[in-house]
């Protein structure tokens, strides 16, 4: 890998995190603007106090869960699988080439023409992403301790919604692991 690739990888992964923290912003400017349209924060808050047990779980779920995720990364940290991402030769390929290429592998049927190491490349990320269903759930988990402890209609509309969403994205990326492994070994 020589320096003009490196820089491609480095420029790459920079405009998915620049784009992933300006998302970010964007949804809680959002939040900011829904709370300040609805009733401030009596919305998240709710008009009644949390039952005792609602009090003590809810915490608790949020710590357990957060220790969980930290968990999850020093085990990612220690299996190479961060590191992996971050020098992949992916990040050096525009979003639309990326997505073209692991349709490809889920689709199983390659272009003709098509670089065989780069789809084996692919292939081996959607493996490798195996993991990132374990963070969805354990941000679940510190959602429902939020919940939890705010006790009102909105967080709990807040996580069935995060609920609904994060579990699609944890099928599909087991799904496409599953389906990326086939691939590999049918291309060996």
């Amino acid at each position: 890998m020589d320096g003009s690739e490196r820089a491609e990888i480095r420029r790459g992964r920079l405009r998915f995190q620049v784009l992933m923290v300006g998302a970010g912003v964007l949804a809680g400017a959002l939040f900011v603007l829904v709370l300040a349209l609805t009733g401030g924060p009596a919305l998240v808050k709710g008009s009644q106090d949390p039952p005792a047990w609602a009090e003590t779980a809810g915490p608790v779920l949020m710590v357990v869960g957060l220790l969980a995720e930290v968990g999850v990364f020093v085990w990612a940290w220690r299996r190479g699988l961060l590191k992996a991402n971050r020098r992949s030769r992916l990040w050096a390929l525009p979003w639309s080439r990326r997505r073209e290429l692991t349709r490809q592998v889920r689709r199983g049927t390659p272009a003709a023409g098509e670089d065989p190491v780069l789809l084996r490349h692919t292939a081996e990320q959607m493996v490798a992403a195996r993991w990132y269903p374990g963070l969805l759930g354990c941000l679940l988990l510190m959602l429902a301790g939020q919940a939890l402890s705010a006790f009102s209609w909105f967080m709990l509309g807040t996580f069935l919604a995060a609920f609904a969403c994060f579990g699609a994205a944890a099928v599909l990326m087991t799904r496409d692991a599953r389906r990326a492994e086939a691939y590999l070994r049918r291309d060996r």
